[in-house]
């Protein structure tokens, strides 16, 4: 890949501190690739990162619901753009549909987080 495509040396500290743009750009590089709805999918959060919660979720609205972790993701960007009733519903729709005890037990503790108000944790 061009020199542009090169991770930074210095891994960011912190979710404010990651260079989204860029992410998003190597994202488009590897549609350019392997154009697969994973690769979209994850494109949409660092869409959502990059250019807001509603850039993020309008990727994500062209992509199917029964792709792993999609519910997560709808959950994540809902409570970055301070829809919390509707991000716990997506955390619970999300823990459901789990492929793993700790995935649910963790998807259930964010859905719980959110609806007791508390903040968002990256």
């Amino acid at each position: 890949m061009e020199e542009t495509s090169r991770p930074p040396r210095t891994p960011s500290q912190t979710v404010e501190d990651t260079d989204w743009v860029q992410i998003v750009q190597w994202y488009d590089e590897l549609l350019s690739l392997r154009d697969t709805p994973i690769v979209r999918l994850n494109r949409a959060v660092a869409v959502g990162e990059a250019d807001g919660p509603a850039a993020g979720l309008t990727e994500l609205r062209g992509l199917d619901e029964s792709l792993p972790r999609y519910f997560a993701v709808e959950a994540h960007l809902r409570e970055r753009a301070g829809e919390s009733q509707r991000a716990a519903e997506f955390c619970a729709r999300a823990a459901a549909r789990a492929g793993s005890l700790a995935e649910r037990d963790h998807l259930n503790r964010q859905a719980a987080r959110v609806r007791s108000g508390q903040g968002h944790r990256p």
